[in-house]
């Protein structure tokens, strides 16, 4: 049989959708699936409505990046939080986020280049660094001083000959950290002195607790280095459209991203029609989706803390936590839950922790839970995970 690729040899399972099939294969029990960042918020009505009335007589391609009239609402969207405004040129659509994660790490990097990665990070950030022939260095953050961005010398440790970027995300997947302006006028001045891109994921950047996150967009001395992914999916509840942007003033990048769209050819029509009637949603929307996720947050952190030996983020923005839980390896905890465990018919489906790390032993006692559930699911959810932890023990 022929061999298979190196790259594919050792792409890494995610974190998140590791334990789909062993979830599909249990009957009679109801499962709380906080492993997933996939909200029950009901979908915008304007959103639906944009399905429902896209009625072409021919489902055509579309331009590479884009329909104009998509780039040209990302670009006013994204405006907001800029001093000086963003143009279509500055924008691409994407297939989700994802694909605009691909396409920067593609667009800058060669094979054996490496990403600086603010870790615990989003799990498939090392699965799309993979793909592109990059790899990631993980750069840890902790929980006792919130997750801050490590100072400049902690940074420097990680550097190599090869280094093209730092990733972060803002708000943070899984860490529920929010970046502002202080923290990262500094990153951006450290990744100028070092030539290196900096690449923010934004998916989140509507979803914060108390001080906004600042946007890279808005570092304009270092505009030239800065890509930014956004996405449809986690603000609007429509992951399954599968929209997503990526946006630079680097327009050098831009052209060879213009070329990375045109080698897939264009993204979905229908999915840019539903993109326009997001991002031109008012203002009052934001606010009730920050409230939604406030309250979840609160109520599952609330609930965390009653149960013995756990210890829990509090996030700022996004709605994830890392859990730290006394056991020996959370990967095999999760399964016992999946596999084993019921309390009165239900159980819960979590995210070991050693995905959302470079070196897997880091998150080995450590879960990431979604609050993507109504409150007395996610109080029901803790509940249940305390008795696992009684009947599981130290093992």
């Amino acid at each position: 049989m022929p061999a298979l690729s190196q790259r594919a040899a050792v792409l890494q399972e995610s974190a998140i959708r590791k334990l789909d099939l062993a979830v599909r294969a249990q009957t009679g029990v109801e499962f709380f699936r906080l492993n997933i960042g996939q909200p029950d918020v009901p979908t915008p009505e304007p959103l639906l409505e944009a399905i429902r009335s896209f009625q072409p007589s021919v489902i055509a391609y579309g331009p590479a990046s884009g329909m104009p009239e998509a780039r040209d609402a990302a670009a006013a969207y994204h405006s907001r939080w800029c001093s000086q405004p963003l143009t279509a040129e500055h924008v691409a659509v994407t297939t989700g986020g994802s694909e605009a994660l691909l396409f920067a790490f593609s667009a800058i990097t060669d094979p054996g280049d490496e990403l600086l990665v603010l870790e615990p990070y989003y799990t498939n950030y090392n699965g799309f660094a993979t793909i592109a022939g990059a790899s990631v260095r993980g750069v840890r953050t902790h929980l006792a001083d919130g997750f801050a961005i490590p100072p400049d010398d902690v940074l420097d440790a990680h550097l190599s000959d090869r280094t093209r970027a730092i990733v972060l995300s803002n708000p943070a997947n899984p860490t529920g950290a929010v970046y502002e302006r202080e923290e990262m006028q500094r990153l951006s001045r450290w990744a100028a002195r070092h030539d290196l891109f900096i690449i923010a994921d934004e998916v989140y950047r509507r979803i914060y607790f108390d001080a906004p996150p600042t946007s890279a967009l808005s570092l304009d001395a270092v505009s030239d280095r800065v890509i930014v992914v956004d996405s449809l999916s986690k603000t609007y509840s429509a992951c399954g459209v599968r929209l997503g942007f990526l946006l630079s003033r680097n327009l050098d990048l831009m052209e060879k991203v213009e070329r990375l769209g045109q080698a897939r050819l264009g993204p979905q029509p229908l999915a840019q029609h539903v993109g326009i009637a997001a991002l031109t949603l008012p203002e009052p929307y934001y606010d009730e989706v920050r409230e939604i996720y406030r309250h979840r947050c609160q109520v599952l952190g609330d609930a965390l803390g009653t149960l013995d030996g756990v210890q829990a983020s509090r996030p700022q923005g996004a709605f994830y936590t890392m859990v730290e839980l006394p056991v020996r390896d959370t990967e095999a905890f999760a399964r016992f839950l999946v596999t084993d465990f019921r309390s009165n018919g239900q159980s819960v489906v979590v995210a070991p922790g050693g995905g959302f790390y470079t070196d897997p032993a880091s998150g080995v006692r450590q879960i990431r839970l979604a609050a993507v559930r109504q409150a007395s699911e996610l109080e029901r959810s803790a509940a249940i995970l305390g008795e696992a932890l009684a009947v599981y023990g130290g093992r």
